[in-house]
C-alpha cells in the first residue's frame, strides 16, 4: 500500500477490530512512519455523530487549545487579525477565542455550528492563522485535506499526538480510538515533516501542538512557540498583550436589524 504522506511503501503492521465488528488492517511505511488504515468504509458510520460518545475530553480540550492559541499569537505574531478554527466541531474553540478577544471563525464539512453561529467561513476569505485541533488523525487523504488548509492560510497550528516509539500494536494505545472508528491517520515527526516539504512549508513541534509556517522559524520563534506550550505557564502568559472580548461587539453585530 502506498504511504498517503511520502508515498513510499507501507507494509501491513497489525489488524484491529473497529465499532467492534469490523476486522481493519494497518499499514506503515517504512520511509516516514505514517501509519493509516486500510480505506476507511466505516466512516459514514463513525461519524453518525460528528462528535464520538467516548470524547469526554472535549471541553477540557477546548479549554486548554484556547490558552496555548491566545499565547502563541500574542508572542509570535502580535499583529495578527484574523482567524480560523478548521474542523471546529460545534464552535466551542471559536466562541471562547472571540471571548477573549480574537477575530476567529468556522469551519467544520461534518459537524453543525451550535456555538459560533454567525462567524462562519466564508469562501476565499484568507487568515493569519488557522487552527485544526484534533482534525489530521481523522483525514484518509492528510495530503488534500491539508491542502485545504494551506490554501487558507501560511501559518497553521494543529494538533495530533506523535506516535510513540516503538510504534504501538492496537489496541495496546489509546489513540487508536477503536470504539469510535474516527481516527484513521497517525503521524511520527519524520511524516510530519515529509508533510510540511510537500507544501514547502516549515514544521515546529512540541508535544502535541504542530506550528507549520511558510518561513522558517528561528531560535527565538522555536522559544516562544515551547513557551507557549507549556500548559503550567500558558494561563499565566496568557495575559500579555491582553484584548478586549468581543461579546458586545458580536452581540450588537447579530441584533442588529
Amino acid at each position: 500500500m502506498q504511504c498517503h504522506i511520502c508515498g513510499g511503501d507501507s507494509k501491513p503492521f497489525a489488524s484491529a477490530r473497529i465499532l467492534s465488528k469490523y476486522q481493519v488492517s494497518y499499514f506503515l511505511c517504512t520511509a516516514c512512519r505514517f501509519l493509516q488504515t486500510e480505506t476507511p468504509y466505516w466512516l459514514e458510520e463513525s461519524y453518525s455523530e460528528a462528535l464520538s460518545t467516548i470524547d469526554v475530553g472535549v471541553m477540557n480540550r477546548n479549554l486548554n487549545n484556547t490558552i496555548v492559541t491566545s499565547v502563541i499569537i500574542k508572542l509570535l505574531y502580535p499583529r495578527a487579525k484574523c482567524f480560523l478554527d478548521y474542523g471546529g466541531g460545534y464552535g466551542t474553540m471559536v466562541r471562547l477565542m472571540r471571548d477573549r478577544g480574537f477575530d476567529f471563525y468556522w469551519s467544520d464539512r461534518f459537524a453543525k455550528n451550535l456555538h459560533a453561529r454567525g462567524f462562519e467561513h466564508v469562501p476565499n476569505r484568507k487568515y493569519d492563522l488557522v487552527t485544526a485541533f484534533e482534525v489530521m488523525e481523522h483525514s484518509p487523504d492528510p495530503i488534500s485535506d491539508f491542502g485545504e488548509m494551506v490554501k487558507l492560510s501560511d501559518r497553521i497550528l494543529v494538533t495530533t499526538l506523535v506516535l510513540p516509539s516503538p510504534t504501538p500494536t492496537p489496541p495496546n494505545w489509546w489513540y487508536y480510538a477503536l470504539k469510535s472508528g474516527q481516527h484513521v491517520s497517525f503521524y511520527s515527526s519524520e511524516s510530519l515533516g515529509a508533510l510540511a516539504s510537500h507544501f514547502g512549508l516549515h514544521v515546529i513541534s512540541r508535544g502535541p501542538y504542530h506550528l507549520f509556517t511558510r518561513q522558517k522559524c528561528g531560535p527565538i520563534e522555536r522559544t516562544l512557540f515551547s513557551i507557549a506550550t507549556i500548559r503550567k505557564l500558558a494561563p499565566i502568559t496568557a495575559w500579555i498583550g491582553h484584548r478586549e472580548s468581543l461579546k458586545p461587539k458580536d452581540f450588537a453585530q447579530l441584533t442588529a436589524d
